[in-house]
């Protein structure tokens, strides 16, 4: 489920989901970062799959729902993964990254700017 794109990078495609009356596809992003944890990129629906595969990956320790039409399979994620990790810390640390560069799901690349555009993203936490 789980497709490696890069070095330390993965993809992996969700379910179909309605929008507006138009069937939209899903899918997400996990990076494995420095200290052997994942961050977790507009969730999809969690499987056991899906669970076993981040396991080997790491230990999910950061969810990023970038805005509203990303938040269908939050509260699945944050009842697995994040029971005792608030929110606001994982924002903090997510924005302290100072990132210049940013790859969005669904195709947007930011080649300036990206901290301030991570920080409008994650300004509802």
């Amino acid at each position: 489920m789980l497709d490696e794109f890069g070095p330390s990078l993965y993809l992996a495609d969700g379910p179909t989901v309605p929008f507006f009356g138009f069937p939209y596809p899903t899918r997400m992003a996990v990076a494995r970062l420095s200290d052997g944890s994942a961050w977790v990129w507009s969730p999809v629906a969690l499987t056991e799959e899906l669970a076993n595969e981040l396991q080997a990956i790491g230990p999910v320790r950061y969810i990023v729902s970038p805005n509203k039409l990303h938040h269908l399979f939050l509260s699945e994620w944050r009842a697995s993964f994040l029971r005792r990790r608030p929110a606001r810390a994982a924002r903090k640390k997510v924005l302290g990254w100072n990132a210049e560069r940013l790859l969005i799901a669904h195709g947007e690349c930011a080649h300036t700017d990206a901290a301030e555009i991570l920080e409008a993203a994650l300004s509802w936490i």
